[in-house]
């Protein structure tokens, strides 16, 4: 029975290893070199961190998939024991199957494949409806934006009814105290023609009161010099 190429695979894995180790100590080498005094002056060498960096696990995916670790999850094949030389006669070296193992296989191996293409829909659908609950999150957010926006104009629009309310009440003393204006200014006319007729009435007075006084002096001369004929 010929051996699994597998192995061929964990061969070349333990080269990689065996190359790494080889270099790291190649380079170790050349960094005591290069430490070492040349003359009197001494060379310097950076430290060189050589600490294995933490692995990086993303918490619910799978960490063993790595292109090293993909060769042994392949299925055991070997082309060369299906090499045909001549179609014509076809080797008895062949794998063979027969219709029994056939038919329970490909059962098995369609059952499979639809519980893979199941498995496959379900992480579709949990991917579409994390992508919705995205999309309903900033759909919640834009609605926040939204009513603090309406919210921001009610206030301007609160502040602008106030302003025309204040503005209206400002109208309306203005207008009373224009009001009052021009009543005063009428009132003060009207007092003004009074105090004029009051002061033609006392000049009217004053004059008929100067006529009564020389009236009243005439009759006074002509009574004294009617006096003074009646001596003589």
């Amino acid at each position: 029975m010929a051996r699994p190429r597998l192995t061929s695979a964990r061969s070349t894995a333990a080269k990689n290893v065996a190359q790494k180790i080889a270099g790291g100590s190649k380079a170790k080498a050349t960094t005591t070199t290069a430490e070492k005094p040349f003359g009197n002056a001494i060379a310097y060498s950076p430290a060189v961190n050589t600490a294995t960096p933490a692995a990086f696990v993303v918490p619910g995916l799978p960490s063993h998939i790595t292109p090293d670790a993909v060769v042994g999850m392949m299925p055991k094949f070997d082309e060369s024991a299906y090499q045909i030389i001549d179609p014509l006669n076809p080797p008895k070296t062949l794998p063979q199957a027969t219709e029994a193992q056939f038919d329970k296989g490909m059962t098995i191996y369609e059952g499979t494949q639809r519980a893979l293409k199941l498995t496959g829909a379900a992480f579709d659908t949990t991917r579409e409806r994390f992508t919705t609950l995205g999309k309903q999150a900033k759909a919640f957010g834009s609605g926040i934006k939204a009513a603090t926006e309406f919210e921001r104009v009610k206030g301007d629009f609160m502040d602008y009814q106030g302003q025309l309310q204040t503005n209206e009440q400002k109208g309306i003393a203005l207008g009373v105290s224009q009001h009052k204006t021009v009543t005063d200014r009428t009132a003060a006319t009207h007092t003004t023609e009074s105090m004029d007729e009051k002061l033609k009435q006392a000049e009217i007075a004053a004059e008929l009161a100067r006529a009564q006084t020389c009236d009243k002096q005439s009759k006074l001369d002509e009574f004294r010099k009617s006096l003074g004929e009646y001596a003589a």
